[in-house]
């Protein structure tokens, strides 16, 4: 055999090549990288046949080099007494080889950084990241004894993997020396990663600034094995970081915002009496902030009773008003804030003409909270309306400018239509002028699991299937399965639509048709808050008068 120096470009491809499959792109240019650093280490075998070389074993070697630019390589040419078992020096060039195991490719990583090679000069070399190399070298600093375990071919999964390697190593061989296995046993790695496991949050979760963060203490330890485009910083320090966060908030807390305890449901815990909205803070709402157990902020919007306008003191819960069939409570005061929320940025968005202006204001004075109830500013009384008013009028004369009087009118609509299925409910009307300014394109997106755990599982089925989602075993996956399929779009909740249910439709004809007597009712005689019923009879409603 002799070695000789030629054009990679020269040298013929052998026919009889086993290697039939490709290596893949990936490895391909990996083997170009590494050429381009360090050279081609072991020559391709040749054999020369009528003046020409022909390649016995080494073609991806040969082609990387091509793609590097070389313009000369040294080849090891076979004698011709050497050549007869070719067929076998290919076989076994591609099968007998064995690749370097995980382990020990780790440890290579660490010996390359120990003789003086960066991480981006083993990356250019290996066509790798800079982040792969540093993920490898953090692998390779596991304690020892493990490493040696997994040598062996006892392997723990990734998950427990990743949480290994962030452990320190004195930590690793503390938990290691109590949980070491047995002769003939494979070790018990998700015990061994669940002791190693420390409770972290995450960077994303803060709302403070890096200085602030340094100023409470805190140290981020950057996660290698997250996707590198995202923020995989971590701290252990809980308490420092709780204590920033809320540094945090307090010093950005909103004039109607309040600070309040989490429960143990990760929600703020709302002041005694207070009624909870699930859509937006209108006037006289509050906000409700805390720090959930992994130190997300979390709010919540709430109105707090208003005060008796004859006692002075707050007013007791809003008189029930039975929930629409199929949802809890809480579902059923979720879609009525929603609709309300909707219904009335379409009264301040649409295009709406005078015909349609002045049905809805019929419908709004015909409506069930016409005392009036506001959904708005939840006053019992008319202030708001009263206000509205007010600006109509210049001195003693009512203004005829026609773009004030469309604009009061539909900030009129705004605070009399409620949905809300409280006090301020406004009833079926409220649905019908919804529909006719087709306020349901302003709903929100409901595919949340807030939302849909409202929903029980027969309804929440009938959903999933009505939007072509496979129904799952789990009413949780069910959920899932809606929120991915949805989560980018919008999907609203077919009784969260502003569409009258048969009962709805029937009230509303039977009004129609003839009003109940029994429904003429003066301010007066609706039921006191506190329990008196007017009747002057009882002594104490008579001192109350």
């Amino acid at each position: 055999m002799e070695l000789r120096t030629v054009d990679p470009r020269k040298l013929r491809e052998n026919p009889d090549n086993p290697r039939k499959t490709q290596a893949g792109k990936d490895a391909d240019a990996q083997l170009v990288a590494s050429i381009k650093a360090i050279g081609i280490r072991q020559p391709p075998l040749v054999r020369e046949t009528d003046g020409a070389l022909t390649i016995d074993a080494g073609h991806r070697r040969v082609k990387a080099a091509i793609k590097a630019g070389l313009k000369s390589i040294i080849v090891l040419v076979q004698d011709e007494a050497d050549t007869k078992p070719g067929p076998m020096v290919a076989v076994a060039e591609n099968v007998v080889r064995a690749e370097m195991g995980p382990v020990d490719r780790w440890r290579a990583m660490e010996a390359l950084s120990g003789a003086g090679w960066t991480n981006e000069a083993i990356a250019i070399s290996l066509n790798l990241t800079p982040r792969t190399i540093a993920q490898l070298r953090l692998l390779a600093k596991i304690c020892p004894a493990m490493l040696d375990r997994m040598a062996q071919g006892d392997m723990p999964s990734e998950h427990d993997l990743r949480t290994i390697a962030a452990a320190s190593t004195e930590e690793q061989a503390a938990v290691w020396s109590q949980n070491k296995p047995k002769r003939n046993s494979t070790a018990s790695w998700w015990q061994i990663a669940k002791a190693l496991t420390k409770r972290r949050i995450s960077a994303k979760t803060a709302k403070f600034s890096d200085e602030e963060a340094a100023r409470f203490g805190i140290a981020w330890e950057e996660d290698l094995f997250a996707p590198a485009n995202e923020d995989s910083r971590t701290t252990t320090q809980i308490d420092e970081f709780m204590a920033a966060q809320q540094a945090w908030l307090e010093a950005n807390l909103p004039e109607n915002g309040c600070i309040v305890e989490a429960s143990a449901y990760n929600q703020p815990i709302l002041p005694k009496g207070a009624q909870e909205k699930y859509g937006k803070a209108g006037e006289g709402d509050r906000i409700a902030h805390c720090i959930d157990a992994g130190g997300e902020i979390r709010t919540a919007v709430y109105a707090l009773p208003p005060k008796n306008a004859r006692t002075g003191k707050g007013a007791v819960e809003d008189a029930e008003v039975k929930p629409p069939p199929g949802v809890t409570q809480k579902g059923a005061a979720m879609i009525g804030d929603l609709r309300t929320d909707a219904l009335h940025e379409a009264l301040r968005e649409r295009e709406i003409n005078d015909d349609t202006l002045i049905g809805m204001l019929v419908l709004a004075l015909g409506s069930s909270n016409v005392e009036i109830r506001t959904g708005v500013s939840n006053h019992y009384g008319s202030r708001g309306a009263r206000h509205i008013a007010a600006g109509l009028v210049e001195g003693d004369v009512l203004s005829r400018d026609s773009k004030d009087l469309r604009a009061a009118a539909r900030e009129m609509l705004v605070e009399v239509l409620s949905c809300r299925r409280n006090m301020s409910w406004s009833g079926p009307n409220a649905l019908v002028a919804g529909a006719a300014i087709d306020a349901g394109a302003f709903l929100p997106n409901m595919a949340t699991d807030d939302f849909l755990r409202c929903l029980p599982k027969p309804l929440l089925e009938a959903e999933a299937d009505a939007a072509n989602i496979g129904i799952k075993p789990r009413g949780k996956d069910t959920r899932a399965a809606l929120i991915e399929r949805f989560g980018a779009g919008t999907w609203v909740y077919r009784g969260a639509r502003f569409e009258l249910t048969d009962d709805e439709r029937a009230t509303v004809k039977a009004e129609a048709a003839e009003p109940d007597a029994d429904d003429d009712w003066e301010i007066g005689d609706e039921p006191d808050p506190q329990g008196r019923d007017g009747d002057p009879d009882d002594p104490e409603d008579r001192e109350a008068a």
